[in-house]
């Protein structure tokens, strides 16, 4: 559907299963199957590509100079290309850098969701929670004009970012403008390591609990726990898990996770170049018996299918919505001397019951299409205030959507929420009978 176009690509891009164990047992297969390894024996390839480079070197007249350490990556890139494979990517040294970020949730700023349109200046959509931006008091919709005095106005969204971005401790000016006072005034950020936070929960109506996950980062267990010990101190009956838009991530971590929902089995299942099946069983704290509904949608990939598809086959959860995404592969993340990377795939996984997913997505028990991916526009980051950031979303959506449609979409109701809080509803009251 074309409403997840850009969900899909978040997803290629983001559904990484960092899975050290298996690409370690996997290697050590390989010894012992393919002796046929290392330099020596790739000799006459590395020739060929040592004898292209040399001849690209004394030869190539362009628009820029090049070097034999340039041209070693993009044979690289290559390599990983020719797979023909969208989860397996080369990642240069600022790629790299970029996504370890993302999976990790943490990286060295100022800390601030930003928006930039060409021959425009930097917009804070929102700052987060608890970093230098916030504390020094910037509010959604102020405009960097400049930072560290070069304008804004003619810098990429990359180029801004990198310039707000730097060692813990060291300082960066940026110059505000903002609109409700026609004032500008220059402001000195200290750069700290800035958290971004995946999960947020509240109580619904009839002590129905829901606890959202946007992204499995490298550890989001610990805030996952905590509002579950949150939403079980309230008094929770049932729960929504809302897994839509969520592109994946670690794979111990829905381990983990749906191990809170599942009180003995099998998680998930993984295999290898060799073939051999690595089975994963529950762990950890077990939260109880209460129903629970888990809400996914065509943008629900990876890590979020491990736990809907372990809930599902385990007969724990009903699973409302669209059909997910279908990303059943795992990829690990090599490091490379330069600081560059390569995200490999290294093997397939599959739900309890045997069943891969992989291009064919996870069937919804119950579908209720949702016509509009507006309600799932928040993002990626929960640890910002909301409520201060509804206007800036509003007139981001008027937009993309136009004043007529944005009106409509900013009252529509959340089609799937609802159905999964009458699902619940109905399941407690039988469950009283």
């Amino acid at each position: 559907m074309k409403k997840y176009t850009r969900m899909k690509i978040i997803v290629a891009v983001l559904s990484i299963v960092i899975f050290s164990l298996v690409y370690a047992n996997t290697k050590t297969d390989r010894k012992q199957t393919n002796t046929k390894r290392g330099f020596l024996s790739n000799l006459s390839e590395l020739k060929e590509v040592s004898d292209i480079m040399d001849i690209i070197m004394a030869n190539h007249v362009g628009e820029k100079e090049t070097d034999k350490k340039e041209l070693m990556h993009g044979a690289i890139r290559g390599m990983v290309d020719s797979l023909d494979d969208p989860y397996s990517t080369y990642f240069d040294k600022t790629e790299m850098e970029s996504f370890k970020e993302d999976i990790q949730g943490k990286y060295a700023g100022v800390g601030m969701v930003i928006q930039k349109k060409d021959n425009e200046p930097l917009v804070v959509v929102s700052p987060i929670e608890d970093t230098p931006a916030f504390k020094a008091g910037i509010k959604p919709k102020d405009k960097i004009i400049e930072i560290d005095g070069e304008s804004t106005y003619n810098l990429t969204s990359n180029e801004c970012v990198k310039k707000l971005k730097g060692e813990p401790g060291t300082d960066v000016k940026v110059k505000i403008y903002r609109e409700s006072s026609k004032e500008s005034k220059e402001i000195i950020l200290t750069r700290a390591i800035v958290e971004l936070k995946y999960v947020k929960d509240k109580m619904l109506e009839d002590k129905i609990g829901y606890l959202r996950i946007t992204q499995f980062g490298e550890d989001i267990y610990p805030d996952v726990r905590k509002s579950m010990e949150s939403l079980v101190k309230q008094g929770m009956k049932a729960l929504i898990l809302d897994l839509r838009s969520n592109p994946g991530g670690a794979l111990d971590q829905s381990i983990k996770i749906s191990s809170m929902f599942i009180k003995e089995g099998k998680v998930v299942s993984v295999k290898g170049k060799t073939g051999e099946e690595q089975i994963y069983m529950r762990e950890g704290k077990y939260y109880g018996d209460f129903p629970i509904v888990v809400l996914i949608n065509e943008g629900s990939a990876s890590a979020s299918e491990i736990v809907a598809g372990a809930l599902k086959d385990n007969k724990r959860a009903v699973l409302l919505g669209e059909k997910s995404f279908g990303k059943g592969s795992v990829q690990s993340l090599l490091p490379l001397p330069d600081g560059d990377g390569i995200k490999l795939t290294i093997a397939k996984y599959y739900t309890p019951s045997g069943i891969s997913i992989h291009g064919t997505g996870i069937e919804p028990d119950i579908k209720v299409v949702e016509d509009s991916d507006y309600l799932f526009f928040d993002g990626f980051v929960t640890n910002i205030d909301e409520e201060k950031t509804k206007e800036n979303k509003k007139e981001l959506l008027k937009e993309l959507k136009g004043k007529e449609e944005a009106e409509k979409l900013e009252n529509k109701k959340d089609t799937q929420l609802e159905s999964a809080i009458g699902v619940l509803k109905g399941i407690l009251l039988n469950n009283k009978k």
